[in-house]
């Protein structure tokens, strides 16, 4: 049994009017051509699909069924018409992101969210690094966007700031350095730290900054992501680094306590790497105008 759309169309229509006449205004089309198409329904299906009554036409469960089908088709054929609009406009296809864990965890999220709410024809698959890594992943074509901090790009590769984050030290409420309202790094080689995966924009930062302290910093172990810093602070194993907007929700539970970290150093820059952005595909090219603001 075949349908045409029209005829579909102008059956909801007139299901939702309850009145041929006021179908035909709302399609735009002549009664005598809407009723005619409903006639022709009736004709196919062998059933009536309305019975006329003092509040106009009142639907048979026949047309019940024919109107939740009829919904369902037509709504399928307006989604084909929106995704195969997006792909003739060159804004539908995948995006590969590596980036940071830190970046995921802060940044990424909202704005990855705010552009598929726009762009829901384009899939994002996101995998998560190093910053080494993200740059490595895009110079080598595993990747059409890259995110990292603390590393130089290599040679081909186009770089735009992206978004900067404040590392604090994160404490236990019992201790020492829990009442300060600031830090030194130089102050953290008295206390136990909890070390930051080895390679991670944050271990270099770490490394660097510790050779040019006096005394050799104590980390009796690493971890990787600033959920598991915390854990392992409120567990009194020492304490840690972690970005601002991190530690703001590791202390509302009252255990810990956030100091602000007193270095230049401690004011993180993220940034975004590509290929050569004019030979980018469109999708990819939206979402770096999205994340860049450019």
């Amino acid at each position: 049994m075949r349908f045409d759309l029209l005829s579909l169309q102008l059956f909801v229509a007139v299901c939702e009017e309850q009145s041929i006449a006021k179908a035909a205004d709302r399609e735009h089309i002549a009664a005598s051509a809407v009723s005619k198409r409903i006639s022709d329904l009736e004709i196919r299906l062998s059933t009536p699909l309305f019975h006329r009554s003092s509040k106009g036409l009142e639907l048979t469960a026949a047309a019940q069924a024919l109107l939740h089908h009829a919904r369902v088709v037509l709504r399928d054929l307006k989604q084909m018409e929106i995704e195969l609009a997006h792909h003739a406009s060159g804004v539908s296809g995948q995006v590969r992101i590596f980036a940071s864990v830190s970046t995921i965890i802060q940044h990424l999220p909202s704005d990855l969210s705010n552009f598929l709410g726009t762009h829901s024809a384009i899939r994002i698959d996101l995998e998560e690094g190093t910053s080494q890594q993200a740059v490595d992943a895009v110079a080598e074509n595993a990747a059409d966007i890259g995110v990292f901090g603390g590393v130089v790009p290599r040679r081909g590769l186009k770089y735009i700031p992206y978004r900067s984050d404040r590392l604090v030290v994160l404490a236990h409420r019992d201790h020492p350095l829990s009442s300060q309202t600031s830090v030194k790094f130089a102050d953290l080689p008295d206390y136990d730290l909890i070390g930051p995966s080895r390679g991670s924009f944050l271990d270099m930062l770490v490394i660097r900054a510790a050779a040019e302290l006096s005394k050799p910093l104590k980390m009796p172990i690493r971890v990787n992501g600033f959920e598991t810093v915390s854990t392992m602070v409120e567990a009194q194993m020492g304490v840690g680094l972690v970005p601002a907007g991190c530690a703001a929700r590791y202390v509302t539970g009252g255990m810990l306590a956030a100091i602000a970290l007193d270095e230049p150093w401690a004011v993180r820059q993220w940034n975004i790497c590509v290929q050569d952005s004019q030979g980018l595909p469109p999708p990819v090219k939206l979402l770096l105008k999205h994340l860049t603001n450019s």
